[in-house]
């Protein structure tokens, strides 16, 4: 666990919203504030909290849901700034418990999660909102991506990553109150913090770290250097 204090945005209608300027780097320093904001499906924004993120100025929205997520739940801020990038395929299981369900979606998509991270890299000027349905594994694992590749505190990562089922909590529990609602056994437990650092400690060992396995999809050495100037400065 780290000192960071992740700051959240009041987006009214959604619960998790954070903008990740503040996160230490290791050796010092940190991500730089308004640059990259993760939140659960922008569907839930009421007309001030479209509002307040429409006043953010956001310069980039990437979403990473499936094309049926979004015709079920589409998304208040879609306009000239969204780009669709799902990082699963169709068809793709969503099998097992967390740490293998981050594990098999990363094995099997190196090129879609790539695209997702130079997507943050070369965005227009302002912040890059990345987001999924709830904004905690698609989106958790591309933040973590990019603020690995940032050189983020690893720590500090997976603090920000585990603060999302405290947002959600109250979310979960009207899920849970739906009738006909059954959430797979193996995941009735919010993930902790191993399973993001899992799925970052199972890229280093299967595929030579994360900037390896993205090369591997497709980032190019100026993806990187891009992205490290717009998060870091």
């Amino acid at each position: 666990m780290t000192d960071y204090t992740p700051l959240h945005l009041d987006w009214p209608g959604c619960l998790n919203v954070r903008d990740l300027g503040g996160l230490p780097l290791t050796g010092g320093g940190a991500i730089r504030g308004r640059v990259l904001v993760r939140s659960e499906c922008p569907s839930y924004l009421t007309d001030a909290g479209l509002a307040a993120a429409t006043a953010y100025g956001l310069g980039r929205i990437i979403d990473l849901r499936r094309p049926e997520e979004l015709v079920e739940w589409p998304s208040r801020l879609a306009g000239g700034t969204t780009l669709h990038l799902p990082v699963q395929g169709p068809g793709d299981p969503e099998e097992g418990p967390w740490v293998h369900l981050y594990q098999g979606m990363l094995d099997r998509r190196p090129e879609l999660f790539a695209r997702a991270v130079a997507a943050i890299a070369d965005a227009p000027e302002g912040p890059v909102l990345v987001h999924c349905a709830a904004g905690k594994d698609r989106t958790g694992l591309v933040v973590a991506l990019a603020l690995t590749l940032a050189g983020a505190d690893v720590d500090a990562l997976a603090d920000d990553y585990e603060v999302t089922n405290e947002r959600l909590a109250p979310r979960y529990v009207e899920r849970e109150a739906e009738p006909g609602y059954d959430r797979p056994a193996e995941r009735r437990v919010p993930p902790t913090r191993h399973v993001i650092l899992g799925a970052l400690e199972h890229l280093t060992a299967r595929h030579g770290g994360v900037e390896a396995y993205l090369a591997r999809g497709g980032l190019t050495p100026g993806h990187v250097r891009a992205l490290r100037a717009r998060l870091i400065g």
